[in-house]
C-alpha cells in the first residue's frame, strides 16, 4: 500500500490534511519508520508523490494487513444488516464461554445467522442463547441455543469474577454479572466489620444463589472465621456446593498458609427462613446478607436472630422498592431493628440502578448492636 513518508514531529499536520481531503485509507494505521520518520496510509486517488501538494515528502510501498474485523455485524449478510440496522442487537452478556442476547421479534428468525456471526467474532464463546425472559419459581432465564461451536448445548460454565472462579448456569439459576460491583462492595463492608471487631466473621448469606458473594469474602484473607449459606432452589445449591468446595480449598491466610476451617461451616437447600428455627444458628452470625429483591425487607424481622448480640453486627441487604416509597421502607428496615430493643448505628439506602420507570432496585446496609 502507498504510504507517505513525513519527519515524525509534522505526523498530525499530514494526517489531518490526508483527511480532510479524504486521502487517508483506514485499512492500516500509521507507521512508525527506523528513520525517525512516519508513514501514513494513502487511498489510490491521492494524487501521485509528484504533487507539490507534499512540499517533497516522499511515497513508499509498505505491505499492510488488513485490519481484522471489530464486530459481529462485520460477518453478517450486509443487505440484512442493512435493513434491519435498528432491530439487530447491539450489546449482549457472556457468561463464560456462554453468550446471551436479546431478539426482537422481526429479526428472531435471523437468529442462527446472528450467532453464527457472533462465534466468528468471539473465539471464546461456545454456545449463544437468546433470553426469551424468565420462567418458573425461581425465576430464572428461559434461553433457547441458537448455535454452539462444538455442538454442546449445556448452559452450565464457569466464569472468572473478581479473580474467582464461579459455576453458573442461568438457565436454572439467577446469577447476575452486572451486580458485581455491588459483591466488591460487600467485601469492603466486610473488612470494615473484621477492623472494628479485631477479629474473622461469621458470616450468613442464606440467598446465596451459586455464591458470588460468597466467592469475594472468602478470598480476602483472614476475613471469615464461618459461614452458613444456601439456597432454596436445588438446581443453585447444587452449584454452590460446588463452588463452596473450590472457594474454600483455595483460602489462604494472610501468611499464605492453609487458615484453620470454616466453623461453623454449613451448605443447605433450604428456606432461608428456617435457619434461624435451629437453635445452634442462633446469635451466631456477625455479617448477614439478604439478597431475595422481591421480599428481602419482609423477611428481615424472620432474620434478625441469627446476628450476634451486645456487640456491632451488620446487615445487608438488597430489595425491589416503589420510588414513592423508600423513605417508608427506610423506616420499616429500622423499626425492625428497634422493635427487639436494638441501636441502629448507621444506615444507608441507596439506588443500585432502575428497575422499572417507577420501581428501583436498592440496596440498604445496617450496622447495629441488638440486647441478648
Amino acid at each position: 500500500m502507498r504510504h507517505l513518508s513525513v519527519p515524525s514531529a509534522q505526523t498530525q499536520h499530514w494526517l489531518e490534511l490526508c483527511r480532510a481531503n479524504h486521502w487517508n485509507s483506514n485499512q492500516a494505521g500509521v507507521t512508525r519508520l527506523e528513520d525517525g520518520r512516519s508513514a501514513i496510509p494513502l487511498l489510490e486517488s491521492a494524487p501521485p508523490q509528484s504533487d507539490l501538494i507534499w512540499d517533497g515528502n516522499h511515497h513508499l510501498e509498505i505491505a499492510v494487513q488488513t485490519k481484522a474485523p471489530t464486530h459481529w455485524l462485520e460477518h453478517f449478510d450486509s443487505d440484512l444488516a442493512e435493513k434491519y440496522e435498528h432491530e439487530l442487537p447491539r450489546s449482549y452478556e457472556i457468561q463464560g464461554d456462554v453468550l446471551i442476547v436479546k431478539l426482537e421479534e422481526s429479526v428472531f428468525h435471523y437468529g442462527e445467522m446472528i450467532a453464527d456471526a457472533m462465534l466468528t467474532q468471539l473465539p471464546n464463546i461456545r454456545l449463544v442463547c437468546a433470553d426469551l425472559g424468565v420462567k418458573g419459581e425461581y425465576r430464572v432465564r428461559d434461553l433457547e441455543p441458537l448455535a454452539s461451536r462444538d455442538g454442546t448445548v449445556t448452559t452450565r460454565t464457569r466464569i472468572k469474577e473478581n479473580g474467582y472462579l464461579l459455576w453458573v448456569d442461568s438457565s436454572s439459576v439467577y446469577f447476575s454479572s452486572r451486580l458485581s460491583n455491588e459483591r466488591v462492595e460487600t467485601l469492603a463492608s466486610a473488612n470494615k466489620l473484621r477492623a472494628h471487631l479485631e477479629r474473622p466473621l461469621v458470616v450468613c448469606d442464606p440467598y446465596a444463589g451459586v455464591g458470588p458473594s460468597m466467592g469475594a469474602l472468602l478470598s480476602e484473607a483472614d476475613l471469615v472465621s464461618g459461614c452458613l449459606v444456601g439456597d432454596l432452589n436445588p438446581e443453585a445449591f447444587t452449584l454452590l456446593e460446588l463452588n463452596m468446595i473450590h472457594l474454600s480449598g483455595r483460602r489462604k491466610d494472610s501468611n499464605g498458609n492453609p487458615p484453620p476451617p470454616l466453623l461453623p461451616m454449613e451448605v443447605a437447600c433450604c428456606d432461608a427462613k428456617a435457619w434461624p428455627l435451629e437453635v445452634k444458628n442462633i446469635g451466631t452470625v456477625d455479617l448477614l446478607l439478604v439478597n431475595l429483591p422481591h421480599h428481602s425487607i419482609e423477611h428481615i424481622p424472620t432474620l434478625l436472630p441469627l446476628l450476634k448480640t451486645n456487640q456491632t453486627s451488620v446487615l445487608r441487604g438488597w430489595a425491589i422498592v416503589d420510588r414513592a416509597a423508600i423513605s417508608e421502607k427506610e423506616l420499616e428496615i429500622q423499626n425492625c431493628i428497634l422493635s427487639l430493643g436494638g441501636t441502629v448505628e448507621k444506615f444507608a439506602f441507596s439506588e443500585v440502578k432502575g428497575f422499572s420507570t417507577t420501581k428501583s432496585f436498592m440496596c440498604f446496609e445496617v450496622w447495629m448492636n441488638l440486647p441478648a
